[in-house]
């Protein structure tokens, strides 16, 4: 009974993380400058959240209806591109769309889901007298992503939210990526002597 009920190990790592920051950018090159990559941010509208609650059954990570183009007074009309965000849906009110001007939402100012894993080993150590006094056959269990807990990696394939004219991108905010492996278990026997 003790060769069965003696000799076990167990191990674990769990590793729990913020997410990765990320960039939300607009289409095209609707500020003008011409270097090939998009330099401009959208606005955030000020009290909504702009990461969807249950993003995990949906997919869908950001709520897309907390930005806007980049919006000003109505006192800057005169100082905003003429032709501003074409395809854009109405702008809030006392605001214009000016296509010449950044959005509030800067540069890494959203953070991606966070990562949490738990990897887990079970050793059964088995000591055999007969053939030496420290030989061990160990037969061991090792699982990666025990819980196999699903952790998604930031939506940077889709963090443009707006096109060149204004108009909302398709699948902008969405998860389609995972940052880590489903569960893989792995057995071996490891003899020591």
């Amino acid at each position: 009974m003790t060769h069965i009920a003696g000799g076990w190990e167990v191990g674990g790592i769990l590793t729990v993380s913020t997410g990765t920051p990320f960039t939300l950018a607009m289409g095209g090159d609707p500020i003008g400058i011409k270097n090939g990559d998009s330099a401009d941010f959208p606005d955030r509208i000020a009290g909504c959240n702009p990461i969807n609650s249950n993003y995990r059954s949906t997919g869908q990570y950001l709520n897309i209806a907390c930005f806007t183009p980049p919006t000003a007074p109505v006192s800057m009309t005169a100082q905003c591109a003429v032709n501003s965000f074409s395809g854009a849906a109405a702008a809030p009110s006392g605001q214009i769309y000016c296509q010449n001007l950044f959005g509030n939402n800067g540069r890494n100012s959203l953070i991606g889901p966070g990562l949490s894993t738990l990897d887990a080993s079970i050793y059964k150590n088995n000591y055999i007298r007969r053939i030496s006094e420290s030989f061990n056959a160990q037969f061991r269990v090792e699982m990666f992503n025990a819980l196999n807990h699903a952790n998604y990696q930031s939506p940077i394939g889709t963090s443009t939210v707006f096109s060149s004219t204004g108009g909302p991108v398709s699948g902008a905010g969405k998860l389609t990526a995972l940052a880590t492996d489903a569960r893989q278990i792995q057995l071996s026997l490891k003899v020591i002597w």
